[in-house]
């Protein structure tokens, strides 16, 4: 195995950042913890391929590190904002792979991401996990609350849903069940770690409302930010009154975001097809201030489908919005 700390994007085990691959069993508090949920049998109507998006954003995300590596002082400039980020001589990023899937009974498959997730969590961890397709973020939340348990009484929690889609059907019709990529949202609503005066949405935009949903919205006073919001009063007014919402009385905050919230023009790889998103700009800027609430305690991003994006830009997307959530877990800011 090489050692060198400069290696090609295409050497070596693909773990996420080429951070260390450890065992959940030395998971240490205060680490930021990768893990994958490669499946995409949570979808129903749309184009599936989801199961590839871990692979796909671990490799893609080798590039920017080897790209730090080699840099002068391991820093890299932003030349627009001519901000300096040093990569950390310890980030404390370490990747235990991917939890046990069963791709046949997404039953089993749930019950091993939610003891997983709560094993990061209770060991101190921040969890980070790359999907797959929607559905993930319930198991990921059942766990994140099953870890906060065991760290807290009672905890009190918000969740944040970056996405086109509500994802906040009860069920979806005779052949989709209760759980599936169009329901995390109502099975998350329903645990009783979290209300609904904390929950919001951010980035919805287009037909994608069901009318008894959009009611149920009106009736409960659901938060939600659509993509056009974002795009009239900017990335850092929505996230803020977002994160008012969510956070208000909370103990930890959880944060998904699904890649199919940029428009498909820029965000080619993912399942369920919209054009009128936000702009990959406007992405990278939700990400940027998201990254600056501490009270964020665990994510997940998903619905990269790398059979639908052969240039694997939607990948490298996914990873840059990670980079940018996580760039105080990764990098110091620095003078030149």
């Amino acid at each position: 195995m090489g050692t060198h700390p400069i290696q090609p994007s295409y050497v070596g085990i693909p773990s996420f950042f080429q951070a260390p691959v450890i065992e959940p069993g030395r998971i240490q508090e205060g680490m930021t913890v990768v893990a994958g949920v490669p499946i995409d049998q949570g979808i129903i109507v749309v184009k599936p391929g989801a199961r590839f998006g871990p692979r796909a954003i671990r490799e893609a995300s080798s590039i920017p590190r080897a790209m730090f590596a080699a840099a002068t002082d391991h820093t890299t400039v932003d030349v627009d904002t001519h901000v300096a980020l040093r990569l950390r001589d310890d980030p404390k990023i370490v990747d235990i792979g991917d939890f046990d899937i069963d791709p046949t009974d997404i039953m089993k498959t749930t019950r091993a991401v939610v003891d997983g997730v709560a094993g990061i969590v209770k060991r101190g961890g921040f969890p980070v996990v790359l999907g797959g397709d929607h559905y993930i973020a319930y198991p990921c939340f059942e766990g994140f609350v099953k870890g906060m348990l065991e760290r807290k009484s009672n905890p009190r929690l918000g969740y944040l849903h970056v996405d086109t889609h509500p994802d906040f059907r009860d069920e979806y019709g005779p052949i989709g069940g209760k759980y599936n990529h169009a329901t995390a949202a109502r099975r998350i609503s329903e645990n009783a770690a979290v209300s609904y005066k904390n929950m919001a949405w951010v980035g919805l935009n287009g037909f994608v409302m069901d009318a008894g949903i959009y009611r149920m919205f009106a009736t409960h006073r659901l938060k939600m930010l659509s993509a056009r919001t974002i795009r009239e009063r900017g990335a850092k007014e929505v996230v803020r009154e977002a994160m008012e919402t969510v956070a208000s009385d909370a103990d930890a905050v959880y944060v998904t975001i699904d890649i199919d919230v940029v428009t498909n023009s820029e965000a080619r790889g993912t399942g369920a097809t919209v054009f009128q998103g936000i702009q990959a700009e406007e992405f990278l800027q939700l990400m940027e201030v998201l990254g600056t609430y501490d009270i964020i305690k665990s994510i997940d991003l998903c619905e990269v489908s790398p059979p639908l994006d052969p240039s694997g830009a939607t990948a490298d997307l996914a990873v840059a919005g990670l980079m940018t959530i996580l760039e105080r877990r990764l990098f110091d800011r620095v003078t030149l």
